[in-house]
């Protein structure tokens, strides 16, 4: 919008012209008429002035005089002369103290047009740029930790007074961007403010005032960021939070982070459509710490996922996320907590990490931060995580018997050799406690009796078809190199000692 003043001894051409300018167009706007150059500059600090129509001839001070003291302190106004003398001095001289242009009298409204229509253009274009500018600076301040100097000097906003509004709405991007648009055309003309997406369906507005807003002022921004112009998600949820009342630029981020404490507490609210003024949520600074899962939890939870125990670990969950919400726990915290669980779930079981990475399995953090309830992101990473696991486990009881079979074949190759149960477990690409536990469950045995059940056999074995062999020489073949331990195993699986055992033969 062109917002015009409009200066001129003659009280029927300000009225007139005051008039037709309008009716013409809601783009232009007449701000003020003043009688001459000294009235005009007196009320111009309280008003926004993009363009000035003045008369040249005027009593205290004319329309070059008062371009002049325009051009030196309100360069960014642009001026427009009027005058009934046709000299070209005049002319010459608007064209020096830098007119727009100049405009006989009576004015000829299709010249005027022309020309408010033109700066009309030329305004947008430059607001467009300024606004960009500026959002790109705003967009390093929120997510930088600290501000370069020369981005706080080249940052200027355009109303001295601002509050921060963070919205969001459980919707696509690219849909909340056209409801966006369509929603902001319902907001008052008047209404300065920048708008920035910061995360996925997350969004900030800056709205700038003349004045410091009242609390009623901000209510009502606040209520129409959540009002059903916005559409949320599945459910229609939008929340919304708005900041405290600032005047210095170097507290934007400050007030970014009021107002997105404040919408966060609507996840653990029941309202639809959630809006809260950071005054209304105490006098925190930062989101609620979150206490540490101690390495008693993490021991129980190791030990049943080693198990593939889902019940426990649904239970384990639970509890975990019942404590973030006694906490009052942050979106990000949740999230993070979340992902925590996840790596080390992945750095215990090699094949939860792929199921992890698996297309099916992508974009979870920012579906999570996409959630409007804490319920919702509970369910969502139950659902994730609780599928992964009954995933893994569908996986393994088709393998297990596979694997067992490996390991078998690969201890009747290489029974005499000594093996650590992690290289049996690297061969079938299990931890070594499931394969302990898939072991035992396949064969009877535990790992060591098998091994040791298939030495004595093959000892046995060499004892009957090798009379040759010295007892210690056919422990040593087997795998046991110490004479003693090898009659005290020996007899204690077979019964008697290997000498007892050949004589027998």
């Amino acid at each position: 919008m062109l917002n015009i003043m409009i200066v001129d001894d003659e009280v029927l051409i300000r009225e007139g012209l005051a008039k037709i300018i309008g009716k013409e167009s809601p783009c232009f706007r007449v701000v003020g008429q003043f009688p001459d150059g000294e009235d005009a500059l007196r009320h111009l600090p309280e008003l926004e002035v993009d363009v000035v129509i003045t008369d040249i001839r005027m009593p205290v001070i004319d329309g070059l005089e008062l371009i002049k003291s325009l051009r030196a302190t309100h360069p960014h106004i642009r001026s427009i002369l009027m005058s009934g003398f046709t000299e070209f001095e005049y002319a010459r001289e608007a064209i020096r103290v830098s007119a727009v242009d100049y405009l006989l009298k009576p004015i000829n409204k299709e010249q005027l047009f022309e020309l408010l229509y033109r700066l009309h253009d030329e305004q947008e274009t430059s607001r467009e740029k300024e606004a960009l500018h500026r959002q790109r600076l705003i967009h390093t301040c929120l997510h930088s930790e600290a501000v370069a100097e020369y981005v706080w000097e080249e940052l200027s906003l355009p109303r001295p007074y601002f509050v921060a509004f963070v919205q969001r709405a459980g919707t696509e991007e690219s849909e909340h961007t056209q409801t966006c648009g369509r929603s902001l055309d319902n907001f008052d003309p008047e209404w300065l403010f920048d708008r920035l997406a910061v995360q996925h369906r997350l969004q900030v507005f800056i709205f700038y005032f003349a004045e410091a807003p009242g609390a009623d002022a901000v209510h009502r921004i606040g209520k129409l960021l959540t009002g059903d112009a916005f559409h949320g998600g599945a459910d229609g949820r939008v929340h919304a939070g708005s900041s405290n009342v600032y005047n210095d630029v170097k507290k934007l981020k400050a007030a970014y982070l009021e107002a997105k404490l404040a919408c966060d507490t609507g996840i653990y609210g029941h309202a639809l459509r959630h809006y809260a003024p950071y005054g209304a949520i105490g006098d925190r600074t930062s989101p609620p710490q979150v206490q540490e899962i101690t390495a008693a939890e993490w021991e129980f939870f190791t030990e049943q996922l080693h198990l593939l125990h889902l019940a426990p670990l649904q239970e384990w969950i639970q509890r975990r996320f019942e404590r973030l919400r006694s906490e009052a726990a942050s979106p990000e915290a949740i999230v993070e907590t979340c992902t925590t669980i996840e790596e080390a779930a992945a750095a215990e079981i090699r094949e939860l990490k792929d199921i992890f990475e698996s297309p099916a399995y992508a974009g979870r953090k920012e579906r999570l931060l996409a959630c409007l309830s804490f319920s919702e992101m509970k369910q969502l990473f139950l659902s994730c995580f609780m599928g992964a696991l009954s995933e893994l486990q569908k996986a393994r009881k088709e393998m297990g018997s596979k694997a067992v079979e490996t390991v078998k074949r690969w201890i009747a190759e290489n029974y005499s050799r000594h093996v650590e149960l992690n290289t049996l477990a690297n061969l079938v690409f299990l931890t070594p406690s499931y394969l302990s536990k898939l072991f035992k469950h396949e064969t009877g045995l535990t790992l060591t009796e098998y091994i040791a059940e298939i030495r004595l056999k093959n000892a046995k074995r060499l004892l009957r078809t090798e009379p040759g062999m010295k007892v210690h020489q056919i422990g040593a073949e087997v795998g046991y190199p110490d004479p003693a331990y090898f009659n005290k195993l020996f007899k204690k699986m077979v019964g008697v000692t290997p000498n007892e055992y050949k004589k027998m033969l």
